[in-house]
């Protein structure tokens, strides 16, 4: 019996690898890849509801929410929750363990009660466990998604956590395959910077023309929300004093960065004031990470290609980096034949060109 069932659950993840694999063949927008993928794996994870995100390539916070079987607008104390508490299992705690996937009751060691997320959000919307992916591929970060299973149904099973964590690194694969480098600079780039004012439950307070114009763009498949989500992320770390930037691409191409501070409560220790959250058209050293990423750098190649954007000899690069000279030479070699060029000038000219090539 029990040989039986691992040949049947064999089958079943080959099935869904070379599914999935068609899918991404086709190179679908991601909203349709995330869609696609729901209905693929629904019967292979075994859940009720998902929600899947892109993520800022660099560090990994999210940027969009595409639901299914969820009402977005949950999204909010979802975020809350992910940043504004230090709970288990999350999308950063698990990617820091060093795996692609992880389940609530696999990392509570079935004591999911243990978990603030567990107890405030999904056990009242009748949810019994969760499974989180993070679909990682060649140092980029590319996007991730939550798994919700009904309590009637039990918690995630051992061979269905590691199809989870085998297909999470398929997904980012394809992701990064599917991630192109943005073109020329937005015609309406004057419109930037735009500016908001979040309450202290991160609703919308204030918002200048600008700003309402690129909500009403980033919500454009959840105009429900009053609050996108990279807005809603990068308040989360503002309130926990940490770095609140992300990256996100608008519909137009143009890489933004969106910022985000704390305005009440600096002095006295509270985080549940204003937030102030500014968006701006990304600088070159913003977006020349996303464009190393994109050629399929190793992390140790994006290092020694920043060092040579900022006009470093190789001695120099080799100190800094602990290396010798002939290791940062072979790495120079390797940078120059992805990125299909033969000198230090046209690596530079490269990277902050405005059509660099599209990774495949």
């Amino acid at each position: 019996m029990v040989v039986r069932r691992q040949v049947h659950g064999k089958q079943i993840h080959q099935r869904v690898v070379m599914a999935l694999t068609d899918i991404t063949t086709a190179r679908p927008t991601s909203t349709d890849l995330f869609g696609q993928c729901t209905e693929l794996l629904r019967d292979a994870l075994g859940f009720d509801a998902a929600c899947w995100h892109l993520n800022d390539h660099v560090t990994g916070l999210i940027t969009t929410i595409h639901p299914d079987g969820l009402d977005p607008r949950g999204f909010a104390q979802a975020a809350h929750l992910e940043f504004g508490c230090d709970d288990v299992a999350t999308f950063a705690k698990i990617r820091g363990s060093g795996q692609s996937a992880d389940a609530l009751s696999h990392a509570t060691q079935g004591h999911v009660a243990q978990s603030i997320r567990y107890r405030e959000q999904l056990q009242p919307a009748g949810f019994g466990d969760e499974l989180r992916a993070n679909f990682d591929a060649q140092g980029g970060r590319w996007g991730c998604a939550a798994f919700m299973r009904a309590a009637d149904r039990g918690p995630y099973t051992p061979h269905e956590l590691r199809i989870a964590r085998q297909i999470a690194r398929q997904l980012g694969a394809a992701l990064r395959g599917l991630h192109s480098p943005a073109p020329g600079p937005d015609p309406d780039a004057e419109r930037f910077p735009a500016a908001a004012v979040l309450g202290p439950r991160n609703e919308l307070l204030a918002a200048d023309p600008s700003a309402e114009a690129l909500i009403a763009e980033l919500n454009a498949d959840q105009p429900e929300l009053d609050v996108p989500a990279s807005f809603l992320v990068v308040a989360g770390r503002a309130r926990r004093m940490e770095v609140a930037r992300a990256r996100v691409r608008s519909e137009r191409g143009t890489w933004l960065v969106v910022h985000a501070s704390l305005l009440d409560g600096r002095r006295d220790g509270r985080r549940d004031g204003r937030i102030c959250v500014v968006a701006t058209v990304a600088a070159p050293a913003e977006v020349v990470p996303i464009a190393l990423i994109g050629y399929g750098l190793t992390p140790r190649e994006q290092e020694v290609a920043l060092h040579v954007v900022r006009g470093r000899s190789t001695s120099d690069i080799a100190r800094i980096l602990s290396l010798t000279n002939l290791t940062v030479q072979d790495h120079l070699k390797a940078i120059f034949a992805k990125t299909s060029v033969r000198s230090r000038r046209q690596l530079v000219a490269q990277l902050f060109a405005a059509t660099p090539p599209e990774t495949v």
